[in-house]
């Protein structure tokens, strides 16, 4: 991937901001913070701005605010404390760069208008996406509904080309397809493909699970639901009663004995309902492990 993805501390927040005037161009939030990113980022610009003086890097409540300098923005990038920013800073300076380079006619002639720049966003979370994954994972696609109005959420940076970007790689998402899959069938970049499984995670479009193998191992992480009760019967109930994080499905079936396919249908569902997870990830992480 990139170089980002061999620091372990968190990014929290990510700004490029006009030098010109101290307008937020684009803003995208990762991660919660104890302070508001907005004033540290005011503090930092009032001192590059308006006092005129050189800043590379801010200390503020453990997070460490990596600042680079542009012909047009300022680029503003907070993570967890670290000893060495210089991983963080070379990425800043290639997203500053690239962005001036993009929308230089845009910079130079500017019109107030920052709607235009949303689109920017994926070249930014090709650097740092929302989060890393293991490309054998299967995203699925979340049906959004009222009960759960969080699910599908608005994602801002849907825009453009953006969008028609994210569109298309929704149309590869079957529930079978690994995100691996989905790069080698995909055109696009698999910095790319990264960035928008990143954004549909992170709004909750997909739940992301592996695929079921006849040797896979699976833990009880609580009892299931009464819907499923009610559309598997004893066959669920004889199943779960089975899952011990020490034994295969494939025993698992000789034991019951069930149909392979059968027990993987159902175990999936067990899985996309929070009911059972893969030994060899944290069971309070289910189906999210990446």
């Amino acid at each position: 991937m990139n170089e980002s993805d061999e620091v372990k501390a968190e990014i929290r927040y990510l700004s490029l901001v006009r030098k010109e005037g101290g307008e937020p161009i684009i803003g995208i939030p990762y991660r919660a913070m104890s302070v508001d990113p907005d004033l540290v980022a005011s503090f930092v610009l009032a001192v590059i701005i308006f006092e005129n003086r050189q800043l590379k890097t801010f200390v503020k409540e453990g997070y460490v605010v990596v600042i680079e300098e542009g012909e047009h923005v300022v680029g503003l990038l907070i993570v967890d404390k670290v000893e060495d920013d210089e991983p963080y800073r070379r990425n800043l300076i290639r997203i500053v760069q690239n962005f001036e380079q993009t929308y230089e006619q845009q910079l130079v002639a500017w019109k107030g208008d920052i709607r235009p720049f949303r689109e920017y966003a994926l070249d930014i979370l090709q650097v740092f996406p929302y989060r890393s994954f293991n490309l054998k994972m299967i995203p699925r696609l979340i049906t959004k509904s009222d009960a759960t109005p969080d699910y599908q959420a608005n994602i801002p940076w849907s825009v453009g080309e953006t969008d028609e970007k994210i569109q298309i790689v929704l149309g590869y998402i079957n529930g079978k397809r690994t995100i691996e899959d989905i790069m080698k069938q995909s055109e696009f970049e698999d910095s790319e493909i990264i960035a928008i499984m990143s954004m549909l995670d992170k709004y909750k479009w997909v739940t992301l699970t592996r695929r079921l193998e006849d040797d896979s191992v699976l833990v009880k992480i609580m009892d299931p639901p009464m819907f499923l009760l009610g559309v598997y019967g004893d066959q669920l109930t004889k199943l779960v009663e089975q899952i011990d994080g020490k034994t295969s499905l494939s025993r698992i079936c000789e034991l019951l004995p069930f149909n392979m396919e059968a027990v993987k249908t159902v175990a999936n569902r067990l899985i996309d309902a929070g009911v059972l997870g893969y030994m060899d990830s944290n069971p309070t992480e289910g189906n999210k492990e990446g």
